[in-house]
């Protein structure tokens, strides 16, 4: 028999969310669409105030390793997120369609060698799929954070040293 996954709940903990687009379709497949989302979700990070230690925004999809938030659960914070971007991306295309699955994944994460593991998955998705040539090349990931690149609108929290492949890791992290 399966064991039941217990979700855990407190400051510090660290969650990888993950949030697929109803039936996988590109909700997030235009770039102005990854942009507004990425603002969003900085408006929900600063509202409920949670650390992200790392994400990737796909096109039909998106990942999110994030601390416990001060305010709320982080099951709450990233319905917000997901309400916010569903009112948008419906109000621009002048429709009411279901934009994200019902349910979400939360996994929760812990220790420096499972947190690198997944950071360096969610930095290779876009490659894995074909959209850059290497991690730091897309916009919408924290792998150009950690390879010491500019950022986007999402404020990032270190936590470890994590290099990104093909990139030396940043001193003093």
């Amino acid at each position: 028999m399966a064991k039941k996954h217990e979700h855990i709940y407190g400051k510090g903990h660290l969650h990888l969310i993950t949030c697929t687009s109803f039936e996988r379709q590109p909700r997030l497949g235009l770039e102005k669409h990854r942009d507004v989302f990425a603002r969003l979700l900085e408006e929900v990070r600063v509202k409920f105030r949670f650390g992200i230690v790392g994400y990737v925004v796909m096109p039909d999809h998106f990942r999110l390793l994030m601390r416990e938030p001060e305010i709320d659960t982080a099951a709450n914070s990233v319905e917000m997120i997901e309400q916010r971007y569903r009112r948008r991306y419906n109000n621009s295309a002048r429709s009411v369609e279901q934009v994200w699955e019902k349910r979400h994944s939360d996994e929760h994460v812990f220790g420096a060698e499972m947190i690198a593991a997944r950071l360096a998955s969610m930095h290779q998705e876009p490659v894995r799929a074909g959209l850059v040539e290497t991690a730091t090349d897309w916009k919408w990931s924290s792998a150009r954070f950690y390879a010491g690149l500019p950022e986007g609108v999402i404020t990032v929290e270190a936590t470890i040293e994590v290099p990104v492949q093909g990139t030396a890791p940043i001193p003093g992290q």
